[in-house]
């Protein structure tokens, strides 16, 4: 008799007793388990060696160090000239000249190309950490699905064996037409969303293989502890300034002045000094050269102007980035705070059998206490609750990884390089 004092005293206070997934966050904020971090690390790292984004970034590193090795080197070579000519007299000349690099373009070129190296590396170390996240969040996503689809098997299962019983009892007089179509209507919506869940699962397994280009296997575990709590002590402001995506734009803000100074450099004309010996019939001859570029149509200073523009621009984009970080920075940790609690306080309902809870909803059916309507009713939205809490825990997961992104912890926390957060 115990089914009318959960019925009436509130259907979602007898729900919350149940279970969902895995545990997860405490209230003391333990950290997760290392075995489990060290697992997804080893994933992550693999899939991250063989992805074409990251190689092609490491590629343009390699073609900025081939670049600065270029632009050490002196700018000009020296020219050789020979002239002959047989005529009534014959003239033999022997030439060679050299552009100076007045203006020290060459130190101006190798700073720039530097700057620029400083850039692409900043870009592998960014993108390291935006592939990371996406890789996290898709393996979350993954268990969270396996797991709706779990539910959502045990659901036809029941509901199936649920339909043979209200056959049977309906055959023995025992139960309406009506609630047998009941039974039967409930089978099919289960069908229905199992292909449904089935269907998702499948597809954010793709996306995962299109992210990383390996099959994740079924026995991938996440942590099953979070922290209750972010710290309060971590400085915002140092976050997002150390943050590679903002590291990337400061970076690219100091290329773009270093390149206004090489293209203002270049611009400038070079001497070029030679030295001329020969020889016409029984003459000897000797002259020495000086050639220099008049910039008297063309000063070159649009250039200039272009590069300066350019490095307004980047600094602008470097301000708008920093606003942005800053924003996802806090609005993750709200996020992650409201999730937290939301699961805390799920979890702190304690945790029953699925299969338990079901056999005393179809032992109380069975015994006449509870009609057909309120058992269906029940059994869904006990699953129903039950992937509810599943999908909880998939958001903690998700805003979890937000936030590590968002600070630019991420790295540290997966591969263990330093304190937990």
């Amino acid at each position: 008799m115990s089914f009318p004092i959960c019925r009436h005293a509130g259907l979602f206070a007898c729900l919350l007793t149940l279970t969902a997934w895995t545990p997860a966050a405490n209230s003391k904020g333990q950290p997760p388990k290392d075995v489990e971090v060290q697992q997804l690390a080893a994933i992550v790292n693999h899939a991250l060696d063989s992805n074409p984004e990251i190689q092609a970034a490491k590629a343009a590193v390699g073609a900025a160090e081939a670049r600065l090795t270029g632009a050490g080197l002196p700018l000009n070579n020296p020219e050789l000239e020979m002239e002959a000519e047989h005529t009534d007299i014959s003239t033999y000349t022997l030439g060679i000249s050299q552009t100076v690099d007045w203006y020290n373009k060459q130190d101006a070129m190798e700073q720039a190309v530097r700057a620029e190296l400083n850039v692409a590396r900043a870009q592998v170390t960014a993108l390291n950490l935006v592939k990371s996240a996406e890789l996290l969040k898709a393996i979350g996503g993954i268990a969270t699905h396996q797991e709706i689809t779990t539910l959502s098997s045990r659901r036809t299962g029941i509901l199936e064996r649920f339909s043979q019983l209200a056959e049977q009892r309906h055959a023995a007089g025992d139960i309406p037409q009506v609630e047998l179509e009941l039974a039967r209507l409930s089978l099919t919506e289960a069908v229905m969303l199992y292909a449904g869940t089935g269907s998702k699962l499948i597809q954010v397994k793709s996306d995962y293989f299109s992210l990383s280009g390996q099959t994740l296997g079924d026995n991938i575990q996440l942590p099953d502890q979070l922290p209750a709590s972010l710290s309060s002590t971590l400085n915002e402001e140092t976050l997002v300034r150390n943050h590679p995506q903002v590291q990337v734009a400061q970076l690219m803000t100091q290329a773009s002045r270093q390149h206004i100074h090489a293209v203002d450099q270049e611009r400038k004309a070079d001497p070029t000094f030679g030295l001329r010996a020969g020889r016409e019939e029984s003459e000897n001859l000797l002259a020495l050269t000086f050639t220099i570029p008049l910039q008297v149509r063309n000063d070159f200073q649009s250039s200039v102007n272009a590069v300066q523009a350019e490095a307004l621009s980047a600094e602008q984009e470097a301000q708008q980035t920093y606003r942005n970080l800053f924003t996802q920075l806090r609005s993750a940790r709200q996020r992650y705070r409201l999730v937290s609690n939301a699961w805390s306080l799920w979890v702190s309902h304690g945790r029953t059998s699925l299969h338990q809870r079901i056999d005393l909803l179809e032992t109380l059916w069975q015994a006449g206490e509870m009609s057909t309507t309120d058992y269906l009713l029940q059994v869904q939205q006990t699953l129903d609750t039950q992937i509810a809490g599943v999908r909880l825990q998939g958001d903690l997961w998700s805003t979890w990884v937000d936030w590590l992104s968002a600070s630019g912890t991420l790295d540290t926390w997966l591969n263990k390089t330093s304190e937990e957060q």
